[in-house]
């Protein structure tokens, strides 16, 4: 494990810039900043973030406002500012057809370490017409952009493919419906199986049927759009499949738990509301379970957020206590998992928090559920983000007036707060189980509910500097094309007494090298951590200042579909606490014993890159794994699986710890030097004093008289 050196951040403080500091606001609260950070002529809207260049810092890639081209905007730290990388523009040549882009996923899709683009779009996208989605995929490179020679990948139904890991390889693969399945009559669901070698550098996809194994599950149709998610759910570390269906009448969801070798099988499934909108995935009670929030809205016009609470086994607080999980169990899975609810309110022990919206948004508006300007279907999602780092997401919603895009539309931001008795939100149940709601965040959010005709909002780390920043794509007179956006960025300056853990998973591409079969190095300062891999898990525990110990879950990248612009990475808050992060859990979902490591004494307010490289022979199961289970009720059960025939895994894995100086740190360095200044001068002038008392002493010596020698 790497740990980057406390010294050396105390004696690279004398060379700190000004200029890479967080900027300076007068009062707590959100300023508008989107004048200085050099978004302003942007001809297109943002549609996915990315770091293209491995410099730890997150980077925008925008979709022109015809939707035909792409470009790359890099964070320049020093600067506070996104400039253009003219080497990096991607534009989509509209011969021999025409080919509007509807969805753009970034990723490291033949595993060299650096960012790729998988590039979705239609001949004719309208929202209401299904046909061919083409794909194709340019391959990046730092110095150069991306290689115009792009790889053309088999097409899909307009229910745009998924990322994720099918087999525990490491590789993204998609999921979805392939076109010549659908023409043919196939319904059932494919998988796009990654199988680059550089042996044969233009092939990339193969298309295969999705078997599922054991049980039969509900049948599903993709919804249209749907918010399929490739995330863990069951509690093990290891990101499960996430369906969203619609069967002509209701929408539905179903999960999928991840077996390894058994493959995926059906776990759950359950109804969505009325109306429902894009599924967003976070620990909304910090329980150290991933949740579920849906945004709906029904034919009366009254929205609603829904909070689906995943209901597992509970992490032990107290010694002697039962039905509870142990620390170390943290990543073993409880195979009897369920959602709180379903939309007919049947209560249960966890139940559903229901947090209606009348009386929160501007008067005369309601969600936005998707965006009618633009070419093809584009949801407008709820995203979830702790912009006070309390350990408890919030949200962020987009609201506007149904059928009239002249009205106006805005951006509230909802705070997380805890269910408590008399609220006309909670039911009694979800009060006693400590669940959460919400209030719309007013004090020193001006600069965000002030502004209008807003289409689309995400929550980003502007600087890296351990803050939720918010920004805003907005309906712009100036643009001519329907995509055309403006760049609205809210910097978060709230004044939060609470810390904070950034964390970031690679793909498993080797740190020193360019990827697994090219054995040059990589460029000087660059290393893999622009991938944007899905399906990463992390679980921490952590000390609140009355002394006890919560557990909370955040997954990385868990959806690509739709520019649903979701980070690369994870950004979650720790709470007052006085303590370090006691243990962080890291999963990814390599198919072997050991898919997970544990981390401890993790310092606050610091970034996290866990690159889970490991030579080819690592541990590999003897035999197929038999999975988890619950032992007697007494705590979470131990991994039963075989033992692994060679040695490697997650002991291979490589932890690279970041801390970022923070505005006060120069402060503290002065009092140092001055209190070492204070203290030496105070020892200076007392040996001096000393020095001068003996020699008086001597003096005086010198002078008396010895009376007995006369």
């Amino acid at each position: 494990m790497k740990l980057f050196p406390i010294w050396a951040v105390s004696l690279s403080l004398l060379a700190i810039s000004p200029t890479i500091l967080a900027r300076k606001f007068p009062t707590s609260g959100l300023y508008n900043v989107d004048a200085n950070v050099g978004l302003k002529d942007v001809q297109g809207t943002v549609a996915a973030f990315g770091d293209f260049n491995g410099d730890k810092f997150t980077d925008i890639i925008t979709l022109s406002d015809d939707q035909t081209s792409i470009s790359i905007y890099l964070w320049d730290h020093a600067a506070w500012t996104f400039t253009l990388l003219p080497s990096a523009n991607v534009t989509i040549s509209q011969t021999p057809q025409s080919f509007i882009i509807t969805n753009i996923v970034p990723g490291d899709f033949n595993r060299d370490g650096k960012l790729d683009l998988l590039v979705m779009g239609q001949q004719n996208p309208e929202p209401d017409v299904d046909g061919e989605l083409m794909m194709r995929i340019y391959l990046g490179n730092i110095d150069d952009g991306f290689d115009p020679n792009f790889i053309i990948i088999p097409s899909a139904t307009t229910q745009q493919p998924m990322t994720f890991d099918l087999n525990g390889d490491m590789l993204t693969d998609l999921l979805g419906y392939a076109f010549e399945g659908y023409q043919a009559g196939v319904s059932t669901l494919s998988v796009w199986k990654n199988v680059y070698t550089p042996e044969i550098p233009n092939k990339i996809f193969e298309i295969m049927p999705m078997n599922f194994t054991g049980e039969s599950g509900p049948l599903c149709t993709l919804s249209k759009p749907h918010s399929s998610a490739f995330v863990d759910l069951n509690g093990d570390c290891l990101a499960d499949i996430f369906l969203t269906c619609f069967d002509g009448h209701q929408r539905s969801y179903v999960v999928y738990v991840n077996n390894k070798d058994l493959g995926f099988s059906f776990a759950v499934s359950g109804l969505l509301p009325e109306g429902a909108g894009q599924v967003t995935f976070a620990d909304i009670d910090g329980d150290g379970a991933v949740d579920f929030v849906v945004p709906a809205c029904d034919t009366h016009g009254q929205c609603s957020i829904y909070v689906y609470y995943n209901q597992q086994m509970p992490l032990c607080t107290s010694k002697g206590q039962n039905d509870c999980r142990q620390v170390s169990n943290l990543c073993v899975a409880d195979p009897n998992f369920s959602f709180s609810v379903d939309p007919d309110h049947n209560t249960s022990p966890g139940a559903l928090v229901q947090f209606p919206l009348n009386g929160v948004l501007p008067d005369g508006q309601q969600l936005l559920l998707s965006d009618p300007d633009f070419k093809g279907r584009l949801p407008v999602a709820v995203h979830v983000g702790d912009y006070n780092l309390d350990g408890y997401p919030d949200l962020l919603v987009v609201s506007g007036t149904p059928g009239d895009n002249r009205r106006p539309s805005s951006a509230t931001l909802l705070q997380s707060v805890l269910c408590s008795t008399g609220d006309d939100v909670c039911l009694p149940s979800a009060v006693a189980a400590k669940r959460r709601s919400f209030v719309k965040v007013t004090d020193g959010a001006d600069a965000l509910n002030f502004v209008q005709d807003v289409r689309a909002a995400a929550f980003m780390d502007l600087d890296e500097d351990g803050t939720v920043d918010i920004m805003l794509l907005r309906n712009s007179p100036l643009q001519q094309g329907v995509a055309g956006r403006a760049i609205t960025m809210i910097h978060n300056n709230y004044f939060n007494d609470a810390f904070f853990l950034k964390t970031l998973a690679s793909n498993g591409v080797s740190p020193t090298w360019s990827g697994p079969n090219d054995k040059r190095p990589t460029k000087e300062g660059a290393k893999p951590f622009g991938v944007n891999y899905p399906g990463a898990t992390f679980k921490f525990t952590v000390l609140d200042t009355s002394g006890i110990k919560r557990a909370n879950q955040v997954a990385q990248y868990p959806s690509s579909t739709y520019m649903n612009l979701a980070l690369p990475f994870s950004l979650f808050g720790l709470g007052r606490t006085n303590n370090y992060v006691e243990e962080l859990f890291v999963g990814v979902t390599r198919n072997q014993d050991e898919h997970f490591t544990t981390y401890a004494g993790v310092i606050p307010n610091s970034q996290l890159i866990i690159i889970p490289y490991q030579a080819e022979d690592a541990s590999r199961p003897s035999t197929p794994s038999s999975g988890y289970g619950l032992e007697g009720g007494n705590g979470m059960g131990e991994n039963v699986s075989m033992q692994a025939e060679n040695k490697g895994g997650p002991s291979e894995w490589t932890l690279e710890l970041y801390i970022r100086p923070g505005d006060y740190v120069p402060w503290v360095f002065v009092v140092l030097v001055t209190a070492i200044a204070i203290l030496a001068g105070v020892v200076v002038g007392l040996n001096w004093m000393e020095k001068r008392e003996d020699e008086r002493e001597r003096k005086k010596a010198l002078h008396i008289i010895n009376f007995d020698a006369l």
